[in-house]
């Protein structure tokens, strides 16, 4: 279930998580489109921040910070590239994955 891609064609460029380059990469919204209704997202958020607050990321780093975050700690805490990347389970897997070659298929376990 792709529900963070809006639809976009994928391009390719450097993933603004783990920094590895030529690779296809995918629409990361730092606060969730999910949070976007809710009172306390919008007392914090202005929607233009909503809307355009945007992280180009690659696939696997994508995965990862789903598999690691609930929407509502995105939206509360990790709605920014440094913040995400300061968690240490985040950053170890960054460390791990800016090793491997962009062609290479990573699965992240869920």
């Amino acid at each position: 279930m792709d529900n963070y891609s809006d639809d976009m064609p994928s391009m390719e460029g450097t993933c603004e998580m783990c920094g590895r380059e030529g690779i296809k990469l995918t629409r990361h919204h730092l606060i969730p489109r999910s949070r976007h209704n809710k009172p306390r997202t919008r007392r914090y958020f202005s929607r233009e921040q909503m809307v355009g607050e945007i992280a180009m990321l690659c696939r696997p780093c994508h995965s990862q910070i789903h598999r690691l975050f609930a929407n509502h700690e995105l939206a509360s805490y990790y709605h920014s590239i440094e913040r995400l990347k300061d968690h240490s389970e985040m950053a170890k897997f960054i460390n791990w994955i800016k090793k491997r070659p962009a062609g290479l298929k990573i699965r992240v376990r869920h």
